[in-house]
C-alpha cells in the first residue's frame, strides 16, 4: 500500500511521491487578492458588491495558524487605513463640489464629527472574509472586507445630520468611492502596461 511505500525510507519510489506532492502544493495559485492588495472593489463587479478590503500578512516559524489572529488584525488595520483615505476625500470633495451658501452645505467640524462617531461603529461591521497561506514564503494572509453601502447609510444616517446633509452626504460618499475606484483602476491599467512593456 501507499502507506508501507512512505513508511520504509530506504525506498526509492517514495521520494518522487513527495517531491510531486510539495510541488503541486506550491504551484496553487493565490487568490488575486493578495496581490492586488488593500483597497476599494473594481468597477466592473455589479454595485451590491462594493466594497472595502484590507489585506494583512503575518510570517510564520512553525504554523501558520499560529499567526492567524495577527495576520487579521494586520488586515482590519489595512482597512482602517483604506477608510482613512476615504474619509478624508469625504472632507476634500465636499467643500470642493458644495457651496456654502447652498442647502445641504455640511461644515469641516460638524463633517469630522459625523465621521468620527460612524467610525468605531463601522469597524464592528467589518469582517474577516478569507485567508490564505503562502506556504513557500511561510506568510500567511487574511482579506478584511466591509460593504460601502454600510458605510454610507452609517454616515447618512447621523442624527448631527439634517435631512438636506443627510441627502448631500449620501451623493458625496458614493462620488468619493467612485473616485477611489477610478484610480486603483488607473494603477492597475499602467501596472499592466509596464509589464507588457518589460516583456516585450
Amino acid at each position: 500500500t501507499n502507506k508501507e511505500i512512505l513508511s520504509r525510507s530506504e525506498t526509492l519510489e517514495s521520494k518522487p511521491v513527495l517531491e510531486e506532492k510539495i510541488e503541486k502544493k506550491e504551484k496553487k495559485e493565490a487568490p488575486l487578492w493578495v496581490s492586488t492588495g488593500s483597497g476599494v472593489s473594481l468597477s466592473e463587479n455589479h454595485e451590491s458588491k462594493d466594497a472595502f478590503f484590507g489585506v494583512g500578512k503575518k510570517k510564520y516559524i512553525d504554523s501558520p495558524g499560529k499567526v492567524q489572529m495577527d495576520a487579521n488584525d494586520a488586515a482590519r488595520n489595512s482597512l482602517i487605513r483604506v477608510l482613512g483615505d476615504f474619509n478624508s476625500g469625504l472632507i476634500r470633495y465636499h467643500q470642493a463640489v458644495k457651496d456654502p451658501r447652498e442647502p445641504g452645505w455640511i461644515d469641516q467640524e460638524k463633517l469630522q464629527t459625523v465621521i468620527n462617531d460612524t467610525a468605531a461603529i463601522l469597524l464592528l461591521d467589518a469582517k474577516i472574509v478569507d485567508h490564505w497561506d503562502q506556504s513557500d514564503s511561510n506568510t500567511n494572509f487574511s482579506l478584511a472586507r466591509l460593504e460601502f453601502k454600510k458605510v454610507q447609510t452609517a454616515l447618512a444616517s447621523s442624527n448631527h445630520l439634517n435631512r438636506d446633509e443627510k441627502t448631500s452626504m449620501k451623493f458625496i460618499s458614493k462620488w468619493v468611492f467612485k473616485n477611489m475606484q477610478l484610480v486603483r483602476e488607473r494603477k492597475f491599467l499602467f501596472s499592466k502596461m509596464n509589464q507588457k512593456i518589460a516583456m516585450e
